[in-house]
């Protein structure tokens, strides 16, 4: 069989891309991310969407193009204590970053595709709702959960960035594996219900009730991160 020279071009890229972000997980953005993008534009992407499809929830989400309204910080900051929009701009506030708004879907989009936008666009609401933090036992947690839930390739190939980190730096090895086994309890847990959420219905509303919606409460306390479970709560 005939490999394409592209493709093979492209995967060793991906692959020196991979290792440098395990080398260095601050380059995440601008050497991890694009190895996303390309496995999107793959046929391994197809595979991701149709799976979402499957679920008869996200089939309503997309088919709706549902995006409902994404406050301002100052109204979210303003927002009652305890509530998801507060905890989801606090968040932010505290490490000094500013939330992205929206990502338009383009018309021709289609409802794989869209589901797909709408997770990049929910991803600070998953950290905020799961606690996990910005760090990289944070992230394997977090690219476990979408690469067993929602099957995505792209996150499964980052999450080998972070297990090869963790291999490298033993002083943050346990926490790591930690956080890879907590992302498989939150897939098992939630499975894909997590992207079916219209968070922007309840902005006002305690994060903990959209966490006993999910059936998170008991599996949050045994959380590998503690403090940032304090933090958002």
């Amino acid at each position: 069989m005939r490999i394409d020279s592209n493709l093979r071009r492209r995967a060793l890229r991906s692959a020196v891309a991979l290792l440098e972000t395990a080398r260095d997980p601050a380059t995440v953005v601008v050497k991890g991310l694009p190895v996303m993008e390309i496995l999107n534009d793959s046929p391994l992407g197809e595979i991701t969407r149709s799976r979402l499809l499957q679920d008869p929830s996200l089939v309503a989400l997309a088919a709706e193009r549902y995006q409902g309204e994404w406050p301002e910080p100052e109204r979210l900051r303003a927002m009652p204590p305890g509530s998801l929009g507060r905890l989801y701009q606090e968040r932010f506030d505290r490490l000094g970053l500013h939330g992205l708004p929206p990502l338009a879907c383009p018309r021709e989009a289609d409802d794989g595709a869209y589901l797909q936008q709408r997770r990049l666009t929910t991803h600070d609401v998953h950290h905020t709702v799961f606690a996990t933090p910005v760090t990289v036992a944070g992230e394997a947690a977090g690219a476990v959960y979408y690469a067993a839930a929602l099957n995505e390739f792209g996150p499964g190939a980052i999450l080998s960035a972070w297990m090869f980190h963790a291999m490298e730096n033993p002083d943050q090895s346990a926490l790591i594996w930690r956080g890879i086994r907590f992302g498989l309890e939150l897939a098992e847990q939630v499975g894909a219900s997590l992207l079916a959420m219209r968070w922007e219905e309840g902005w006002e509303e305690p994060i903990a009730t959209w966490r006993e919606r999910l059936g998170l409460s008991a599996l949050l306390r045994t959380t590998p991160f503690p403090e940032e479970l304090a933090l958002l709560s």
